[in-house]
């Protein structure tokens, strides 16, 4: 198998999210067999639904890894408190009815591909839109499935 490389805007968008937080979301896409590179950006005041219909634009038969800087609130145990949290998360979007070659480059590069993106806290593959809506993600993140 082929190593996963990135092209340098990736990381460049990327920290521009992790340390400035200047973009809400990217969009990556495989150009070639092993190279991603950023296919959309998301501004800041962009939301979740945006940042759905960016990663499901080109419909089921086409796979796409996104990060999403989500903020939400969470509510702690201890102190009945609301605490405002912020986590980036890889979402790797490869529906059922994908291409084989598209589902097996894009599962088989998503370990490299994360390893490469310091920062990322939590990941998860998802195979229908359903488990896209922002209460399924944010549930499973809240779920404590770190990247491990």
């Amino acid at each position: 198998m082929s190593v996963v490389s990135c092209s340098p805007k990736c990381f460049e968008i990327y920290e521009a999210i992790r340390k400035s937080k200047e973009y809400r979301y990217i969009i990556f896409r495989l150009v070639s067999d092993a190279v991603v590179d950023v296919e959309t950006v998301g501004p800041r005041d962009n939301d979740y639904n945006q940042f759905l219909e960016d990663l499901t634009r080109n419909g089921p038969i086409e796979c796409r890894y996104g990060v999403f800087d989500l903020e939400y609130t969470h509510v702690c145990l201890v102190t009945k408190q609301e605490i405002k949290r912020e986590k980036l998360v890889l979402i790797c979007w490869c529906p059922n009815e994908a291409k084989p070659k598209g589902k097996i480059q894009y599962l088989s590069y998503l370990r490299q591909f994360m390893d490469q993106l310091k920062g990322v806290q939590y990941y998860k593959t998802v195979r229908e839109k359903l488990e896209l809506s922002r209460d399924a993600i944010e549930g499973f993140f809240r779920g404590k499935h770190p990247k491990h």
